[in-house]
């Protein structure tokens, strides 16, 4: 048996039954690669492309330095481009006398670097931690993965004391004397003259952006100043009547100061005018708001509306001639009609009214019938059908004229001769007349003539009703 066999045998007998503590160890180490990869990359740590999740893909440029002073690989130190980093210092190399200084670029910032770019070393902090400024360049093209900067590309930072190792001993003691009479006449105000030299920094950049709008308009400013001087010629030329100009400010000017007390009245109600307006302008903002859904819907009907209207437009011109030359005259034409018309509504106006009452006694009627008493479980509907058996019950008879009630009326000569008597007795054609002669006429009330013959004896000839008969 093989030492891999043998431990493998080995492993399976240890873990046997203890199955919830390896699964245990196995998350444990999962989670210890984790938060190990998120330490690497909290730390500015640069993996590479094939670390999955973590790793980046970076490309390579160096850059040669006279002096890499403080520069230190691995402590995430940065390329920038106008404050914002492309990428990180990743070596130091010795070459030939001077530094040579690796970076890894960012792919997606490669294209901001131009052939003319120049690298500087600067401190970031006042621990000299360095960070390499790029300036990207103007010159057409960008560079290639591998790029070189030469010397004559590069600038290394330079420490105050080279600087004044440079110097001369009088101008040293001199720049000496120079910083301890300002400190005397600062006098212990060193942050406020530190904020003021920061001040400078953008009002410089503002002055020169106004240098170089000033520069582009160079000729129109030419053209604004000879044009001044023509005007100040032209008022040199008409002194009086910039005299009496001033003359008419002076008495218009004069005027307000006379009105000074209503004009004073008036802007003490300006500040309740400027609430009720801000109070106004919070209510139309409010409409605003609340309108601005129902306009924006409204939008298709109004692009919808420009057809209609053209639409409307083509049958008006179309409609124009029938309506002046047809219906106008027509109208014309039947006017007096309806004046008649309207003549005779007025007594149908009665009659409609008066059945109006007639309809709201019936609804009542009906509203009546279908009341339903308290504590009762029928309304008075329940009753109806018997009302209509009884009623099919009496009138069970039919004849031409349809239903007729069982019974026999028996009316004498001198009944029918009365009835019809009083009716045509009554002067005139009042409506009671014709009221009462529409009753007997409708109840079928015969006239004298409409009686049949009567006989008192069978061997007697007939007699109709006459004088002496009933």
């Amino acid at each position: 048996m093989s030492r891999w066999s043998h431990f493998r045998s080995s492993l399976s007998r240890q873990s046997r039954g203890r199955s919830k503590d390896t699964i245990a160890i196995a998350i444990l180490a999962a989670v210890a690669i984790v938060m190990t990869l998120w330490i690497f990359t909290q730390q500015k740590a640069s993996l590479p492309s094939w670390v999955p999740f973590v790793g980046e893909e970076f490309v390579q440029v160096t850059g040669e330095f006279t002096t890499a002073q403080a520069v230190t690989p691995g402590q995430g130190q940065a390329v920038d481009i106008a404050g914002v980093q492309i990428g990180k210092v990743t070596s130091v190399d010795l070459e030939d006398g001077h530094a040579v200084v690796g970076m890894d670029i960012e792919p997606q910032y490669l294209e901001l670097i131009h052939p003319d770019a120049t690298l500087l070393l600067r401190p970031k902090t006042n621990l000299n931690d360095m960070i390499v400024e790029v300036d990207p360049g103007k010159a057409p093209g960008q560079i290639e993965d591998g790029h070189n900067f030469p010397l004559s590309r590069t600038e290394p930072n330079v420490n105050l004391d080279a600087f004044l190792a440079t110097l001369d001993a009088d101008t040293r003691q001199y720049i000496q004397l120079l910083v301890a009479g300002g400190a005397q006449g600062i006098g212990g105000r060193g942050r406020q003259l530190s904020g003021a030299l920061r001040r400078f920094q953008p009002f410089v950049h503002y002055t020169a952006d106004l240098n170089r709008a000033v520069s582009q308009r160079r000729v129109a400013i030419a053209r604004a100043i000879h044009g001044f001087s023509l005007l100040t010629t032209e008022l040199g030329r008409h002194d009086r009547e910039l005299e009496r100009f001033v003359s008419s400010s002076k008495d218009a000017l004069g005027n307000f100061a006379n009105q000074q007390r209503s004009i004073q009245e008036t802007l003490v109600e300006l500040p309740s005018t400027l609430s009720t307006a801000e109070a106004a302008f919070s209510s139309v903002n409010r409409f605003s708001n609340v309108a601005r859904p129902a306009l924006l819907d409204l939008i298709p009907q109004a692009q919808a509306l420009g057809p209609a209207l053209r639409a409307n437009e083509r049958l008006f011109e179309q409609t124009t001639g029938p309506i002046r030359d047809q219906i106008r005259p027509f109208t014309r034409e039947i006017r007096p009609v309806l004046t008649h018309a309207k003549q005779g509504s007025a007594d149908l106006n009665k009659s409609v009214r008066g059945f109006g009452k007639s309809l709201e006694g019936f609804n009542g009627f009906l509203n009546e019938l279908a009341f339903k008493p308290k504590d009762s479980r029928q309304s008075y509907l329940f009753y109806l059908p018997w009302l209509n058996h009884n009623f099919n019950a009496t009138f069970n008879l039919d004849d031409p004229a349809g239903p007729i009630q069982r019974g026999m009326i028996l009316i004498s000569c001198n009944g029918t001769d009365l009835a019809y008597g009083t009716v045509e007795g009554i002067p005139g054609a009042v409506p009671s007349k014709i009221y009462l002669k529409t009753i007997l006429e409708g109840a079928r009330v015969p006239r004298k003539g409409e009686l049949p013959p009567i006989a008192a004896d069978p061997q007697e000839p007939t007699r109709t009703c006459g004088p002496g008969t009933e």
